[in-house]
């Protein structure tokens, strides 16, 4: 029986290639983007879970109040690590972490650009990366340094390196103790190249402050077997008001590794949303979509009942109970499925590189067999059984009498199902169409706002190497030579946001003052001219001009103004004041305000201060009058002089600052794909209709044909239904589409305003693509000839 089941399957796919390819195509699409959407969560939910003590493994997050509004962020103080560990013993290892970027280098050989951690000891212990040479009990003294297997064979060839001397700029030389495999794309520490021991910095005669206020590190905690998380969180939660005397109000509690990726955005103090909500985002498309594939099949098998009307009804004459009908339908309905399910794994195939590269990633099949096979056995069991039972028992149902006697009531019954299943495919289409407007919209608003600085012209490097102090010399030369017309030497760089800081005092400031939080950057000279910011009031910090301003600052419109200073030149302004590390600076001039963090969010108070130890880039203000490629080249030219061990490595700003878009235009790319496959999706459902109803009326088109009704009248009077069905797809879907939206953007303070145009402009697009896809078969049908759409046999 289940081999005339096979044969009869196959032969009725077989005689309607057409059909089979649509309902094939349409389902291989549907399981196919879910897959890989699948694929794509699941790598997200898997950062930072694959250390063997992940389930004891926590980071220490630092929470206050600033003006009233609770943050909580991952910073903080150097000291602080060294406390927990002596002081709650249920903590067994702690770490503490410095991000670093360096040169490194052995011998005579050039030197590579390669981004680090400076830990503390036990940092191994905790995140045990596969160590593939070398002494797994590392960064024992501060000579220590780990490298990765990639950074090991760049710079050796090879990784059996273990004793071999590597030098970290011109100043520090460390010796390899380990090799390490590289560090897998799901851990929050992708992308370093070596790990060396937090000390390695006092042989750069440098060190770190040991203020409870200054949260410069990372901090991790192992705790012990059976220890209770809210039992140490009770704990700790004051340590710092303790050190402090009360001085500092910040609470610090552990965070669980399995949240780090997934909740890493504060909302009112409250880490419970970030990557989390993008994933939730794509997980919902990839359901719809999957949704939209499955109502095709339903459609598009119902809607072909009429060719098989007959057969059922004498196979139901001939004794066939319903559950054998409903068992041969199904059976077709998986063979289709199955038949979909390996175009899936074709298209999976061919579309994970370019979806990789739109997530900037490395999914594969490979990296997790037993998830991707079992999900892609779920579904193709569930789109067996969902889209197949519906056409099965509509189909199965069928009266003999009436089949037999070519009455089809039974057909009508099923149109008005299917035009609601119709209806919900373009509602979420249009509904995704929509999104990815107004997101776009979103993105464009940001690019076209005011930066406050001059992009064009302006490019930086990093003052690495032997570039700091070989710096005044490169200066003059720039000068000399006519590449600059302005340089300015750089804590910080204009077009990222970097450092920030509290607990300033000013006349007449109020205790709640102290929480007012300001942006950093410091400068030698030239600030204002260099990045083309508007000078409002006083002048610029110019060291060489003036021996004073090293303890001179700048502040933007928004500090003025939450200082409410009247006359802030020449006013001085205390950080903190009463303890060992205050220092006082004086007003010097006020410029305007510019986009340093996120372009849609409001401007900040912001302070540029005289000129620090802790500079690491150099600004340029390009010469107009000659050519970009002759001021590149000069530049390139001169680095490579005062600094010749190292790679030249000049950025232009107006492509820095464009990465303040790249998660939005991310999302959008991500969402305007996937609504353009939907809305294909969409279409092929609609054929389906469109050939039930050509078939349904195919004897009164003969019949009005006949009577004269042209063409196009007769394709109007098909089209008409379907676009009444858009049409109150787009009712539907504008509602939603625009709360979605509204609250998408209530996380942006720079935002657009949805205007109603949107909506209309989405209705005419989609109406149009349905008039389209509709008059294809609806021309077909019209132009048939009339004697054969009347002629009954």
């Amino acid at each position: 029986m289940l081999r005339n089941y096979i044969k009869i399957a196959w032969r009725n796919l077989w005689k309607n290639k057409r059909y089979s390819l649509i309902n094939i195509l349409g389902l291989a699409l549907g399981i196919g983007i879910s897959l890989i959407i699948a694929l794509w969560i699941n790598s997200e939910i898997k950062y930072d879970r694959f250390y063997s003590k992940t389930d004891r493994l926590y980071q220490v997050y630092t929470r206050d109040v600033f003006e009233g509004s609770p943050h909580t962020w991952g910073g903080t103080p150097n000291i602080l690590g060294p406390i927990l560990q002596q002081e709650h013993p249920e903590i067994e290892e702690v770490v503490r972490i410095w991000n670093i970027d360096h040169r490194l280098h052995h011998d005579a050989e050039p030197s590579l650009s390669a981004s680090g951690i400076a830990a503390d000891p036990a940092f191994l212990k905790l995140f045990d990366f596969k160590v593939v040479s070398g002494n797994t009990t590392t960064l024992s003294s501060p000579d220590a340094i780990v490298l990765t297997a990639s950074m090991a064979k760049k710079l050796f060839g090879k990784i059996d390196i273990i004793g071999r001397r590597v030098d970290m700029d011109t100043t520090v030389s460390l010796t390899v103790e380990a090799v390490i495999e590289d560090i897998p794309r799901n851990s929050k520490f992708y992308g370093n190249d070596f790990i060396c021991s937090l000390n390695y910095l006092t042989k750069t005669g440098k060190t770190f402050s040991d203020s409870w206020t200054a949260y410069n590190h990372e901090t991790y905690a192992l705790l012990t077997d059976g220890a209770s998380l809210a039992s140490i969180n009770k704990n700790i939660e004051n340590l710092v008001s303790k050190h402090t005397n009360g001085t500092a109000k910040a609470t610090i509690y552990l965070y669980p590794a399995h949240r780090w990726h997934l909740y890493n955005k504060s909302v009112n103090g409250q880490m419970i949303a970030g990557n989390i909500t993008t994933l939730q985002l794509f997980g919902l498309i990839g359901i719809f979509i999957l949704l939209i594939a499955c109502i095709n099949f339903i459609n598009l098998s119902t809607a072909g009942a009429e060719r098989r009307a007959k057969e059922i009804g004498v196979r139901k004459v001939v004794g066939a109970p319903k559950k054998s009908l409903v068992q041969q339908f199904l059976l077709e309905s998986f063979i289709l499925t199955f038949l979909a399910g390996i175009l899936a794994l074709l298209i999976i195939f061919l579309a994970l590189p370019f979806f990789n590269n739109l997530i900037h990633g490395n999914l594969s099949i490979t990296d997790y067999p037993i998830f991707f096979w079992s999900i892609f056995l779920i579904i193709i069991f569930f789109c067996t059984l969902f889209a197949g039972l519906y056409p099965a028992f509509v189909l199965a149902a069928f009266d003999p009498i009436k089949t037999l006697k070519g009455n089809y009531l039974m057909l009508n019954s099923g149109l008005q199902p299917r035009k609601i299943l119709v209806t919900l495919q373009f509602t979420i289409s249009i509904g995704l169409g929509i999104c990815t407007f107004i997101i776009g919209q979103q993105i464009r608003f940001g690019e076209d706002r005011n930066a406050g600085y001059d992009r064009k012209n302006l490019v930086y490097l990093p003052l690495e190497g032997n570039l700091s102090k070989n710096y005044e010399a490169l200066r003059n030369e720039l000068f000399q030579q006519g590449v600059a017309s302005n340089v300015s030497k750089t804590w910080g760089r204009i077009s990222r946001q970097g450092s920030n800081s509290w607990g300033y005092s000013w006349p007449n400031a109020r205790p709640e003052d102290y929480d007012v939080v300001f942006n950093n950057m410091a400068t030698d000279c030239d600030f204002t001219q260099t990045m083309g910011i508007k000078l409002l009031q006083g002048r610029d910090i110019d060291i060489y001009k003036h021996a004073s301003d090293s303890n001179a600052i700048l502040l933007n419109e928004t500090a003025v103004a939450r200082m409410r200073l009247t006359n802030p030149i020449g006013a001085q302004v205390t950080v903190a004041q009463g303890t060992e590390y205050q220092q006082v600076y004086t007003i010097v001039g006020i410029i305007e305000d510019f986009v340093w963090h996120s372009p849609y969010q409001n401007m900040e108070p912001m302070i540029v201060k005289g000129p620090s130890t802790w500079s690491d880039y150099i600004h340029i203000r390009l010469n107009s009058t000659k050519s970009l490629l002759t001021n590149i080249e000069a530049i390139q030219s001169l680095v490579k002089k005062y600094n010749p061990d190292y790679p030249i490595d000049v950025h232009f700003i107006d492509d820095d600052y464009a990465l303040k878009f790249a998660n939005q235009k991310r999302t959008a790319a991500l969402t305007g794909l996937f609504s353009g496959l939907a809305i294909f999706i969409a279409c092929l459902g609609l054929l389906g209709l469109v050939s039930f109803a050509t078939i349904q009326k195919q004897k009164e088109i003969g019949i009005r044909k006949v009577l004269g009704a042209s063409v196009s009248g007769i394709i109007a009077m098909l089209s008409r239904d379907f676009v009444k069905l858009v049409f109150i797809a787009l009712l539907i879907a504008s509602p939603i589409t625009w709360w979605i939206m509204d609250q998408w953007l209530s996380d942006y303070v720079y935002r657009i305003h949805i205007q109603w145009w949107v909506f209309v402009l989405a209705g005419v697009f989609a109406i149009m693509i349905a008039l389209l896809t509709v008059s294809t078969l609806a021309f077909r049908a019209a132009m048939l000839n009339p004697v054969k759409s009347l002629r009954d046999e």
